[in-house]
């Protein structure tokens, strides 16, 4: 299993290499780091196309072996947290006397990751990105 690592421009989407994004033996499977400058993403090689082609490209590092392809995942792929009960999670934060306006002028995703990790609230849904399956 060999993969890519890519870095590309979010406003035009193109992409180092001027790789093709729609290419259907290259997938992403939303592993994407859109905040850093360039934007980031490891897309995965489907096909047994020489992978030499993408060496010394700037911009594009080979992965090769699903340890590297996971290492790069964890690396560009943050934890998303998720209000998934409004209901839950108000009244929690309520019985806990949290003052949501504490957090004022945070991010978001922060403020979550604290509130589910360190004041254990309730309503709130921790997800990891996919992890990359070997086709068989």
């Amino acid at each position: 299993m060999d993969a890519l690592l890519i870095e590309f421009n979010v406003s035009t989407g193109k992409r180092a290499g001027n790789i093709n994004i729609n290419d259907p033996k290259l997938q992403c499977y939303g592993w994407q780091d859109l905040e850093s400058i360039p934007a980031r993403e490891v897309r995965v090689i489907e096909d047994e196309r020489d992978i030499s082609q993408f060496e010394g490209i700037a911009g594009v590092t080979v992965l090769k072996g699903k340890a590297k392809i996971k290492a790069a995942i964890s690396n560009i792929c943050k934890p998303r947290y998720k209000i998934v009960s409004e209901v839950l999670f108000s009244e929690h934060v309520k019985q806990k006397g949290i003052r949501l306006s504490d957090y004022e002028g945070k991010d978001e995703r922060e403020i979550l990751k604290d509130l589910l990790e360190n004041k254990k609230i309730i309503g709130i849904r921790k997800s990891l990105p996919r992890e990359p399956v070997e086709e068989k």
